[in-house]
């Protein structure tokens, strides 16, 4: 090799530029500058003892950058090698190339001196267990960071695709990063596929109290600009609406917060559970904490065996009921319902729609989101049916639906005639049977944004208390259900005719097969406790 047949040279001012051997010193090796003709390095080996560690160091300069660098020549299975050591710098210089050299001919040669193990080799490997171990402590994340991995997913279904509808992502939301101003800037919408999702605004209360009008507009910008932890964002007490109890969430949380996952154990679960006092906070923690370890496992955070989830092992037992919610117990009578029905007359103007929808759930039994979430395409008037898809009710493994009954199809006529009203032409080509007025009419004629959620009704809790009011009765939304539940279980004399008008199915039975398969049997028990509601023959009058 023409680098380890170096000639002296002497130039004037006695610098040496290009000899056989180099002083092994940091002044020497400082001063060095050789000569390069045609050649991008030049090479030169140090003045050491030939039966030292040293053995085969040399020093390599580049011509282009003038760095110069340590470079070690061995002899392994019959091939010269180089091994570079380190760049010449300040804080590596001929005692830290000693101590490194000295490591490696040590753990790489045998006792007279020949190489039995590629110095190369072993630092692939050594370089290959570092990486792996960087990959692994990459993947371990905090609960933080595993919170804002989840919002940024989209809030995942434990079990099945999609994301969670709107409702449970609000609820599980709340836990993981509410109770303060960032849920303020947040909307919750669902798909027509009952997959729920998040959109960004701007919180006017917030902004002016706090003169920041800027719009969020995703995930990053909310987590900036209301970091964990920070109290001056937490809402005080005083805010009854939003933070009666004054709780912290687990993403502000700083004893639970900055936990690794894979420490937010059994044991940590139930620390973060005992803020909360009430059995439904505790479910409603547990559920939105099970999202979180799911999504966390799912993602691979828990690494190749994640091992059982933690909250297994953290029991939630019902309290002794003590109190009763109002109306847990309760049921209408048939009178009550009749002053119902007539009342509705009286605020059909005042609220429009509204009271169609609970109308539709007193002759139903149903769930108001069940309800809320009708499309028009979903009526089928030839066979009498109001279908209702998995994903828009409770029990998700199969399609239901209502029968139209005579009390219904009076209802159905009266949203239908609602449409045609002049009153109401803004919701005309709205798909929802029960549609909304809080949007964009400018943006009637987009067809994506006039068939979104964002066109349907959400709540008709005002239309509820006004009808409580004027009408001067008493009850819950809630009494509906339990009130067709039991007139059903009376008049059929059998308890699981009765929940499969109210579609209480339990997953776990046969009964989800027979509700597909025995329509007509299920339309013509609905028919039969229609009869009880002949009040429905009312007409308005005067």
């Amino acid at each position: 090799m023409k680098e380890l047949i170096n000639k002296p040279q002497t130039k004037s001012g006695g610098e040496t530029t290009n000899r056989n051997t180099l002083p092994f010193s940091n002044s020497a090796i400082k001063k060095y500058l050789p000569t390069f003709g045609n050649l991008r390095h030049k090479s030169i080996s140090f003045k050491v003892p030939l039966k030292s560690h040293f053995k085969g160091l040399k020093l390599r300069v580049s011509k282009a950058t003038k760095n110069k660098y340590f470079v070690l020549w061995y002899w392994f299975q019959g091939k010269y090698l180089p091994y570079t050591l380190g760049t010449y710098a300040p804080g590596f210089g001929v005692k830290e190339v000693s101590n490194k050299l000295f490591d490696i001919v040590k753990y790489h040669t045998n006792d007279k001196g020949l190489w039995i193990k590629d110095p190369k080799i072993t630092k692939k490997d050594d370089e290959t267990k570092i990486t792996k171990s960087q990959f692994k402590n990459s993947q371990r994340k905090t609960v933080r960071e595993t919170i804002e991995l989840l919002c940024k997913a989209g809030f995942p279904r434990m079990e099945r695709g999609g994301n969670l509808s709107s409702r449970v992502i609000a609820s599980v939301v709340r836990v993981l990063i509410g109770y303060n101003w960032r849920t303020a800037h947040l909307r919750y919408r669902d798909r027509n596929d009952g997959t729920g999702y998040v959109v960004f605004r701007i919180n006017k209360v917030y902004s002016k109290k706090n003169k920041l009008t800027q719009i969020v507009k995703d995930w990053d910008g909310l987590f900036n600009k209301f970091p964990p932890g920070d109290p001056k964002y937490f809402i005080k007490n005083k805010a009854k609406t939003r933070n009666p109890l004054g709780m912290i969430s687990l993403y502000d949380d700083d004893q639970f917060g900055k936990l690794l996952m894979e420490d937010f154990t059994s044991g940590a679960i139930k620390r973060f559970l005992n803020n909360f006092k009430g059995y439904g906070s505790k479910i409603n923690v547990i559920y939105s904490l099970k999202v979180l370890w799911t999504f966390a496992k799912d993602t691979g955070l828990l690494g190749d065996k994640p091992g059982d989830c933690p909250l297994k092992e953290v029991p939630n037992k019902r309290p002794p009921i003590t109190q009763k919610t109002p109306g847990m117990d309760k049921a209408f009578t048939i009178p009550e319902l009749e002053k119902i029905y007539k009342t509705s007359f009286l605020l059909s103007d005042l609220y429009p729609f509204g009271v169609e929808e609970i109308l539709l759930q007193m002759f139903s039994g149903r769930h108001v989101p069940e309800l809320l979430k009708i499309r028009e395409e979903q009526i089928d008037y030839v066979n009498r049916q109001i279908h209702l898809p998995a994903h828009t009710h409770k029990v998700r493994k199969v399609d239901q639906f209502i029968t139209i009954t005579t009390p219904i199809a009076e209802i159905l006529e009266r949203l239908r005639r609602k449409k045609q009203d002049p009153r109401y032409q803004k919701v005309k080509d709205v798909p929802w049977i029960f549609p909304g007025f809080r949007w964009e009419e400018s943006k009637r004629h987009d067809y994506n944004y006039i068939n979104s959620d964002i066109t349907r009704m959400k709540t008709t809790h005002h239309c509820w208390e006004e009808m409580r009011r004027v009408g001067n009765f008493e009850g819950t939304r809630n009494m509906f259900r339990k009130t067709y539940s039991t007139l059903a279980k009376d008049e059929l004399k059998s308890t699981t005719s009765a929940i499969r008008l109210t579609g209480h199915l339990n997953e776990n039975t046969l009964d989800r097969y027979y509700y597909k398969s025995h329509k007509d049997v299920i339309q013509k028990d609905a028919d039969q406790v229609a009869l009880l509601f002949d009040f429905a023959k009312y007409k308005k009058t005067g």
